[in-house]
Parts: C-alpha cells; structure tokens; sequence
C-alpha cells in the first residue's frame, strides 16, 4: 500500500469527527460482559433492528404453548401493507410462523414482521405494547417501539446498550433460533433470496445476526462471530452503506475479541434525549467532508484498501472507537488512490512506535494495517500536484455521492 501512496500520490481525506461519534458495543455472548463500548447509551433509531424484538416475542410465544413453529396466520390487508423489503403475498394467504420468522431475520421482511405481530398480539398496535412491555422486562430502558418492523416513526427508538441485553437474551435463551439469523438465503419456490448481512459473505468467521437501514439512522448491524473460540457479538450503528457496516463490524469485532471482558453491559448507561437524524448524510447525497492533503504529519498507518469511501470510513471508524488510546491526538481520514476508484482508510500524526504498535494489533487479529513514515506523508502534497498536471481529478472539498432515491428498510 506504501508503494502504491509512492508511484501514484495522494489525495482526497474525508474528516471522520462527526462519524467518529456513531456508538459501538462488543461483547462475550457466553457471558454478557463487554469488550468495548462507545456511546452505548446514546439513542438511536433502530430500523430493522427492529425485528429481533419482534423474534423475541415469537420465540417467547413459542416457547409458552401459545402459538407452534407450525401455526399459520392468514395475511391480512393490514400486514401486507408495509413497503420493501417485503415476501409480499396477497391477502387471504396462509404462512407458517417457520416460514414467517425465516422471511423476518433473513430478508428482513416487513410485511412478516407485522404478520407475525398479528398472529401472537391480534393487531400491531397491541403487539407493540407487548414490546415495550418486554423492552422493560429485558431493561432495555432506553427504548421505545411502536411497530413489529423498525420502518421510520419518531417515536421509535433504541440505545446500542439496549441492543446488546435483547441480543443477548436471544442467543442464551433461544439458541436453537441461531438457524434463522445464520442461513446464506431464504428458498421461496424457486427464488432464492440472499440475507441481507454482507458480513456472513466477507467474513468466515461472522455466523448472525440481523441488519437495519432506514435513511434516519443509517446502516445499524447487530452481529456475531466466532473467534478462536468465543462467541462475539458486535453492535453498530450509522454507517453510510450496506457494505461499510460489515467491514466496521468486522474491524471492531476481530479487534476487541482479544480483549478482556469485565463490565456487564446492563451496567452501560442510557443517555436520554432524541436520536440524531442522518437523513441528510447518509441519503442526501453530501458525500464526505473532505480536508486538505497538507494536514499529514508525522507518523501513521493505512487499514486496507476498498470500493467506496463509505467502507474506507467505516474501518477507520471501527478502529477509532477500539483503539481510542492511539487516537487521542491523531488525525484520521479517506485517502482516495488517483486514477483509481479506490479508497484507503488512513491516520497520521501518531508516533512511530504507537503506527507500529497499532500495525501489529490489528494484523495480529486478523486485520490489514500498513505503517506509513513521515516521508511518505511528505510526499503527498506534490504527488497531489503531479495527479492534477496530469490530468487527474483535483483535490476537492467534498467527495459527492449520487444521488438517490431513499432505499426502503433492510
């Protein structure tokens, strides 16, 4: 990677201080102590993240004789009213709650989120009581639910602390549900419709859990993993893409698995107040902020190398909120490669025992890190210039997205 930064130059860095604040938690499923934690208590819109309340309950249901894996529960108007993701079967057909909780944790269906909330509850809106009777019950104190599926109300919200005690009363409670969250796709006659987690399919080591977007809150995953042994759950909010959110949970969770876990994580405290808004960032096309090449001193390191600034972000973000120590007076970013669509997550004004020591961390988890000297970041201004002699893309304020119309929840 240094020698690509040599031959071709510098350019575009993308200020990550307003990403850098998107909470994070990982903890030990086995025994419900964390790892790491970052702005855990603070409230977020939780999109279909939604759905593993909605599971719970299920499962809850299940488990008390009230309703079998075989129960069939007619699709009414109301259920198949709920925009994509959807199954999307018409009114009058039956669907088993087998069939029904696949479609829910796999393709993140929302039509079945609101079948399955009528089949236990009768109509949405006392299945959503339920919820938050549940939500108090688990002590998820900083959450809020008024419908089965996670697509957009104000009024709905959760904490990643929050997400953490629900994902873990999931795992310990209902292991045998783990099938749901880990298959590769669900078979509907002939179509076959892959899960909506990209991490099961860049990570071998990722086994679950379950995906949320909505254009408010960003890309949200809750995930798990099994690393030398332990069973690893992450929780990540806010990310740009679909994408990005595999590639933080994966840095932050193969990263943290080498660290003690001590604190419960009811111990986590919930802030209080109103989620934060990313319409606009995420969905609005705005695209990263970008600062001046100039910027780089000292000592740093590179974490790979990919297909859009929004996973070059996320990873830097990752190893922002695990690493915190290395990152108290560091400076971070997107470094663009020119002529090339690619994009390399970068931090510079580091020592450079501490770019060492950093380097060594995270590949000794399993990761990718390039330690980048003073003489490199020295060069990047010019090699910015020859780019543009050249006829290469200018440095720019901004690295603009297309835009597009708002995606549905998944």
């Amino acid at each position: 990677m240094i020698r690509i930064f040599l031959t071709t130059g510098l350019i575009l860095v993308a200020s990550l201080t307003a990403a850098s604040a998107n909470p994070v938690v990982v903890y030990d499923g086995k025994t419900g102590k964390v790892m790491v934690a970052k702005d855990a208590g603070k409230p977020w819109f939780p999109a279909s993240l939604t759905k593993l309340m909605t599971a719970y309950i299920v499962f809850q249901a299940i488990e008390q004789g009230k309703i079998t894996t075989e129960t069939k529960g007619t699709v009414t108007k109301t259920s198949s009213a709920p925009p994509p993701s959807k199954i999307g079967f018409t009114p009058g057909k039956k669907v088993s709650v087998d069939l029904a909780l696949k479609a829910l944790l796999i393709y993140s269906a929302n039509d079945m989120a609101a079948l399955l909330a009528e089949i236990v509850s009768g109509t949405q809106a006392d299945f959503a009581r339920l919820m938050n009777a549940t939500a108090r019950d688990l002590g998820m104190t900083g959450s809020h639910f008024v419908n089965p599926h996670g697509l957009y109300d104000k009024r709905q919200y959760t904490t990643a602390r929050d997400m953490a005690i629900l994902s873990y009363a999931l795992l310990n409670k209902y292991p045998q549900a783990r099938k749901y969250y880990s298959a590769p796709h669900l078979k509907l006659g002939k179509k076959k419709l892959r899960n909506r987690n990209y991490l099961l399919r860049i990570w071998d080591k990722a086994d679950g859990m379950k995906t949320g977007f909505i254009c408010p809150s960003g890309f949200n995953l809750v995930a798990t993993a099994n690393v030398n042994g332990r069973l690893v759950v992450g929780v990540v909010f806010g990310t740009r893409s679909g994408r990005a959110r595999a590639h933080k949970a994966k840095v932050v969770m193969e990263t943290a698995a080498g660290y003690p876990a001590t604190t419960s994580i009811t111990a986590l405290q919930n802030e209080g107040g109103t989620p934060p808004n990313l319409r606009k960032r995420v969905c609005g096309g705005t695209g990263l902020q970008m600062v001046s090449a100039d910027k780089f001193t000292g000592w740093g390191a590179t974490f790979g190398k990919f297909k859009s600034a929004a996973e070059a972000e996320a990873v830097i973000n990752g190893i922002q909120a695990v690493k915190v120590n290395a990152f108290s007076k560091a400076g971070s970013g997107v470094v663009r490669i020119p002529f090339t669509k690619d994009f390399v997550p970068v931090t510079y004004n580091i020592s450079k025992s501490t770019s060492q020591s950093l380097c060594q961390q995270v590949q000794g988890a399993g990761g990718k890190c390039e330690v980048v000297t003073p003489s490199v970041f020295a060069s990047f201004a010019s090699l910015s210039g020859r780019e543009k002699a050249k006829g290469g893309k200018p440095s720019a304020k901004k690295v603009r997205k297309k835009r597009r119309k708002p995606p549905s929840d998944k």
